[in-house]
């Protein structure tokens, strides 16, 4: 054994290439190929030469174990060996996405943790049997741990083996020191659920890593915005090599209309960079072809769509992104559904235009080769125990507004995240424990409809406005701490950094208006000032106020102007115009921007050395002259999509995307 690990890292020198996803100099595109019984080595030979001749450099195969494993207990690898054959032929690097023993007709998706320690032992010759047969191919990229943790629940199911993971779990399980003498609502599950969905990935990734070595790790969440108190990123750092995530637009883009689908892939995209910190990030799964049975919406991306969510993650640093699929499954659930090929296997529009993706992004290889997002310094923050107590708060009682929903805190700040990138600009989003507080000077945070700021939490905002950073408050956050306590009550934590009490909050309609012109939902917070001043009123109260706290400030605005924008163009450019004037420092610090807010226009800047890149993505419904705030650049050229475009202005047509390069000034 010892020998053979030995020859596996010296193999490692032969192909560094697929040593790790990611490592390329520009990013990779590829797809799903769909590995099943009853396919001929000449199909799944076919797919492979299609992915080649389209220009794409990548695949993922989900090792089904059901296709492999006998009950007599012999293994048979010979359909997946056609595959890694094929992918080797071609030139393709495999992600190969672990999938023990299941029952294809009711689990698609995969199950998310082990039944029993006899389970968990099956798995483990599964993972042995598969990972040692297929380490030494010249194809393999890297091993997808498990196809999309994450439950969407706050209860890991009770095993055997679950009580007794969770017994050691609650014996080393860290203390707070914080104890305001209150009573505590009890996250057990919530927290346990986290640990043992690390614990048992960590698990898989340990015993892969012992196998083999040199290749990657990886996984892909899933319904991003709503599991995200399920992922401890933090934690995966420690076991991946890269990171990634599934992009179904028919499944986890519910917070965002079909024309708001790119906005959403930014959003998504940037929360999983952040979640990745130094490793590479991939979109593991993004949405192909059509649904019939399959998704929550119903939906066939476009040629245009698929240019648009490429060239969107693009610019938002992902290392590369695979399809899902490029053959469909041919029966059983999902059967025909998501395809980039047609049921003749021809390439589609949306196959043909993401091979033209490809193509300009090797023929510009040279000026795209190390580009990295360039965000504003502007960074929206959220916390687990917001999203945790939102949740709780929804399932004691089911609500139809926004604002009582399990997904209002996430809502608020993707509503934010559009307003401000109506800009041209693309803030940074970050979990609060992973934010960077010490670095205050020339930086706004805002913490949109948050409805928890915990007690670790509080010396950090107070020192970060100190030292001289800008804060925005909205919404209900602060309205507890991470144990259900109120803040507002017994006098508020931050009252000397907001300058401020909150002294209740009244029900005023699904919308109001404040008197700056911004509009607010359900609840209207009523202030009483302390050493701030007052910005803005509503029925003769103040409703926002301004704090000066040592080089810093603080703007405290208790109302949902967030949710109170969504579906309604007019409030939604009121509430662009308002994180306009208060981000203008962050807008003036990017080299590219709108000179005025633009509704339905992204745009997303990379940059590298001399060279500049700017995405431009038009959702409105005609042609659009967007002007353009260009500080350092000159000599934009288009290399993708687009009409014209010089210093000041940018053309592009309904549904379109417009791709530029531009040259630092001499």
């Amino acid at each position: 054994m010892r020998l053979h690990r030995i020859l596996i890292a010296l193999l490692a020198i032969c192909i560094a290439p697929s040593a790790g996803a990611g490592n390329g100099k520009i990013p990779e595109i590829g797809a799903q190929v769909f590995i099943e019984p009853g396919q001929s080595p000449e199909e799944i030979d076919s797919f492979f030469r299609t992915l080649r001749d389209c220009g794409m450099t990548t695949a993922r195969i989900r090792m089904f174990g059901s296709h492999m494993y006998h009950e007599d207990g012999r293994w048979d690898f010979a359909l997946y060996d056609e595959a890694f054959r094929a992918a080797e032929r071609y030139g393709i690097s495999l992600f190969a996405t672990l999938f023990p023993p299941t029952d294809e007709l009711t689990d698609v998706g995969g199950f998310k943790f082990p039944r029993s320690r006899r389970h968990l032992q099956e798995i483990d010759d599964y993972i042995s049997a598969v990972v040692t047969h297929f380490r030494d191919s010249r194809a393999l990229s890297t091993w997808v741990l498990q196809n999309e943790p994450g439950t969407g629940g706050v209860r890991v199911p009770e095993t055997e083996l679950s009580r007794e993971v969770f017994d050691d779990w609650l014996k080393s399980r860290p203390r707070s020191d914080y104890d305001n003498g209150y009573l505590k609502a009890d996250f057990t599950q919530e927290e346990f659920l986290r640990y043992y969905t690390t614990w048992y990935l960590g698990h898989i990734a340990d015993r892969v890593s012992r196998l083999d070595p040199v290749h990657g790790r990886h996984v892909n969440p899933h319904q991003l915005l709503s599991t995200l108190p399920e992922y401890d990123f933090a934690a995966y750092r420690r076991f991946l090599t890269s990171f990634g995530g599934s992009f179904h637009l028919s499944w986890h883009f519910g917070m965002f209309s079909c024309e708001q689908y790119p906005l959403g892939v930014s959003l998504m995209s940037d929360i999983l960079r952040s979640g990745a910190g130094d490793k590479p990030f991939w979109i593991t799964e993004l949405q192909g072809g059509n649904v019939t049975a399959s998704g929550s919406v119903p939906y066939c991306p476009t040629a245009a769509h698929t240019a648009q969510y490429l060239w969107t993650s693009i610019a938002a640093g992902a290392k590369g992104i695979i399809f899902w699929t490029l053959n469909q499954r041919a029966a059983a659930l999902e059967a025909g559904e998501w395809g980039l090929l047609d049921f003749q296997r021809r390439p589609s529009d949306r196959l043909r235009e993401a091979g033209a993706v490809a193509a300009c992004i090797r023929r510009n290889s040279d000026r795209l080769a190390g580009m990295q997002p360039a965000t504003a310094p502007v960074t929206l923050l959220y916390n687990v125990a917001s999203l945790r107590i939102q949740r709780r708060n929804a399932d004691v009682q089911p609500a139809s507004e926004a604002g009582r929903r399990a997904d209002a805190a996430m809502r608020s700040l993707a509503r934010a995240y559009e307003a401000i990138s109506m800009s041209g600009i693309t803030p940074a989003v970050e979990d609060m424990e992973r934010f960077d507080w010490t670095r205050s000077e020339g930086r706004t945070a805002v913490i949109p409809n948050m409805v928890s700021l915990p007690s670790s939490s509080w010396p950090q905002i107070r020192a970060f406005v100190r030292n001289g950073g800008r804060l925005i408050v909205t919404g209900l956050s602060g309205f507890y701490d991470e144990n259900m306590y109120c803040l507002f009550m017994n006098g508020f934590p931050l009252a000397d950094c907001f300058g401020a009490e909150l002294s209740e909050f009244k029900v005023c309609g699904d919308r109001f208006a404040l008197d700056n012109g911004l509009t607010g939902h359900l609840w209207r917070g009523l202030l009483a000032p302390s050493t701030a001043e007052v910005e803005t009123s509503c029925c003769g109260d103040p409703a926002a106020v301004r704090n000066r706290f040592g080089k810093g400030e603080v703007l405290w605005i208790p109302s949902l102007i967030e949710l109170g924008a969504e579906n309604d163009d007019e409030a939604m450019a009121a509430l662009a115009d308002f994180y306009r004037r208060e981000c203008t420092q962050a807008i003036e610090a990017v080299p590219v921007s709108f000179v005025r807010p633009e509704p339905r226009v992204l745009m997303r800047t990379m940059r590298s050395g001399d060279c500049l890149l700017t995405l431009i993505i038009n959702k409105r419904k005609e042609t659009v002259d967007i002007p353009l705030r260009v500080a350092g650049y000159e000599s934009p050229e288009i290399i993708y999509g687009g009409k014209t475009v010089n210093d000041h202005t940018a053309t592009l047509d309904s549904d379109s995307c417009m791709v530029v390069l531009w040259r630092k000034c001499s």
